[in-house]
């Protein structure tokens, strides 16, 4: 065995569920993307947490681009691309999400060869050809298959060196050969927003719990001022899930950027003394003095 094909199969890894995992960040998170998404069964929830069966596992990668998060860590094994363009192949369904991401990589058409797109596929491609109009984009389009050069002596042999740097490209580690947060849509349209985060002031306490959630930094307190930057939203619905009063609501749909900013107020709780916001002036308790029974001792 060549010492290339050592080197290669030590670079060799599996798929493994993160600490990006909104599973793993809140015990009241009830994503699925993954497991919706996986025609072979290979997750299953365990004491609330994701575990995934290497063994019923075919390294598809079709649940590394559905997980908002990106916390699914391996390889997209089965797509191939030639001349800017993704091979179809009838054996998987693409994402919109997918094509998406792909077109901002640099794909402009889909590839067919002796049989044409399944209607799975059609469909697919329709409805991404309809969002990339709203993102301003052009569309994909559906080209035939290029037949093949007759290579010459040079270019034979200078296509083993090319195709051999290919290979060990494609069976390179996740970590070599994707950036972090590859599939996470906010990364290649940040002109646009994919949710908007629909907060309700009247039943919001200002609490935080979501903006200890958010990975994306969506909530910011700045300057007196609550800030919801929608635009990197990924629809993972961690903050809805986690928050106590079902104050936040995410909502799908493309439009360009927009930032939600509402006045607040830094107060000192009349019964505890601890520092709060609201979006009240007139508001002289905290989220937790507020919700007390008045019978219970008080905590501070």
């Amino acid at each position: 065995m060549s010492i290339l094909v050592k080197w290669l199969e030590s670079m060799h890894e599996e798929m493994n569920v993160s600490t990006k995992c909104s599973r793993v960040q809140n015990r009241k998170s009830t994503c699925s993307f993954c497991i919706e998404r996986c025609e072979q069964n290979a997750f299953e929830i365990k004491d609330h947490l994701l575990v995934l069966d290497t063994k019923k596992c075919t390294m598809c990668g079709e649940c590394i681009i559905a997980c908002p998060l990106s916390a699914l860590e391996g390889l997209v094994s089965n797509r191939v691309f030639h001349n800017r363009s993704l091979v179809y192949d009838p054996n998987y369904t693409p994402e919109i999400k997918e094509l998406l991401i792909y077109k901002k990589r640099g794909m402009t058409s889909i590839q067919v060869s002796k049989q044409p797109l399944s209607t799975a596929w059609e469909t697919v491609l329709c409805d991404t050809n309809e969002q990339l109009q709203l993102l301003d984009e052009c569309p994909i389009i559906v080209v035939e298959k290029v037949r093949d050069e007759v290579l010459s002596r040079r270019s034979f042999f200078g296509s083993f060196q090319k195709e051999g740097k290919q290979l060990a490209k494609k069976m390179a580690p996740a970590s070599w050969k994707m950036e972090k947060d590859d599939w996470k849509l906010t990364k290649y349209y940040p002109d646009f927003q994919f949710f908007s985060v629909e907060l309700d002031k009247d039943k919001c306490t200002l609490c935080q719990a979501c903006f200890s959630l958010c990975k994306e930094e969506v909530f910011q307190l700045k300057d007196g001022t609550l800030q919801i930057e929608n635009n990197k939203c990924v629809g993972c619905l961690s903050c809805a899930e986690v928050c106590p009063e079902n104050a936040i609501e995410i909502l799908a749909g493309i439009s360009g950027k927009s930032e939600r900013v509402e006045n607040v107020y830094q107060k000192n709780c009349h019964d505890c003394g601890h520092s709060f916001y609201s979006f009240y002036a007139e508001t002289t308790k905290c989220h937790v003095c507020l919700n007390r029974d008045p019978d219970w001792l008080s905590p501070y």
